[in-house]
């Protein structure tokens, strides 16, 4: 009965994690949350300063709380592809072993109208939100294999689901998350030799971030949005932290190939 107690089925300690786009909003969220359940998570992302402050808040609350795990500042582009294995290395030497959780967080929102997008926007955000979870994910396979045990979580968004101005390359990424989350998971199953490793995808509502700070910055809009959701809120990071958790934790052992939605009961309604 032990290994069901919530303790054990929520635990982290001793997995490491590797967050991209983890030094703020969603990503730093996750990676705390990832933290104080156990793990010694690294956050990757381009800018150094951002994440080695968001590893220094998450190690101070840890330390406060406790536990035993660490945060860890990588920079790095993720985007850049032929990057993966090197960056899964360099993420393996900061936290003492090799990933076996991947939370693919990073993102870029082009907001333009259609006849003004580039072929350089379109492979920004394709190489970004959809190649890169991909290479991730095979990079970090081998750690996972050898553990029997892994977790891939990926952001999507409410335009994996629904439709919004400006935002083409966005939506198109987001879309494609939900199948690649699907196909990750089949791909690394037992029937290609791999025991252990889970794919899902989390899909948040309105979170105020770098992404949507044009959308919060119009008030009137901000508050349309939230009225749009079961809640009559819209969301802050901190509420993806329990369903980070779960997913990257044994009591997600049997939950594959799904889209969680964590948006107040936004998509619940749809567009009204």
């Amino acid at each position: 009965m032990a290994a069901c107690s919530p303790t054990n089925l929520f635990s982290l300690r001793s997995r490491v994690a590797l967050v991209s786009g983890g030094g703020t909003g969603i990503g730093a969220a996750l990676a705390q949350a990832l933290a104080e359940a156990g793990a010694r998570v690294v956050i990757a992302g381009r800018r150094l300063e951002p994440l080695q402050a968001t590893a220094a808040r998450i190690n101070a609350a840890v330390a406060d709380s406790g536990a035993e795990a660490k945060c860890f500042a990588l920079a790095c582009d993720v985007a850049d592809l032929d990057a993966a294995d090197s960056i899964v290395e360099q993420a393996a030497a900061l936290a003492g072993g090799p990933p076996v959780l991947l939370l693919n967080n990073a993102g870029v929102n082009v907001r333009q109208p259609a006849a003004e997008l580039t072929a350089e926007h379109w492979r920004q955000s394709l190489d970004l939100m959809l190649a890169a979870p991909a290479f991730l994910a095979r990079a970090c396979a081998p750690g996972m294999a050898a553990a029997g045990y892994g977790r891939i979580v990926t952001t999507a968004s409410l335009q994996s689901a629904l439709a919004f101005p400006n935002s083409l390359p966005y939506a198109a990424a987001k879309s494609g998350v939900l199948g690649l989350t699907r196909a990750l998971a089949e791909a690394y199953s037992p029937a290609h030799g791999y025991e252990g490793i889970t794919s899902n995808a989390i899909a948040p509502g309105f979170v105020q971030t770098e992404l949507t700070a044009s959308v919060f910055a119009d008030e009137p809009r901000a508050r349309q949005l939230a009225a749009r959701s079961i809640a009559a809120r819209n969301s802050t990071p901190a509420d993806l932290a329990g369903a980070a958790v779960f997913l990257c934790s044994p009591a997600s052992a049997y939950v594959n190939g799904q889209t969680l939605y964590v948006d107040g009961g936004f998509t619940a309604l749809g567009h009204r």
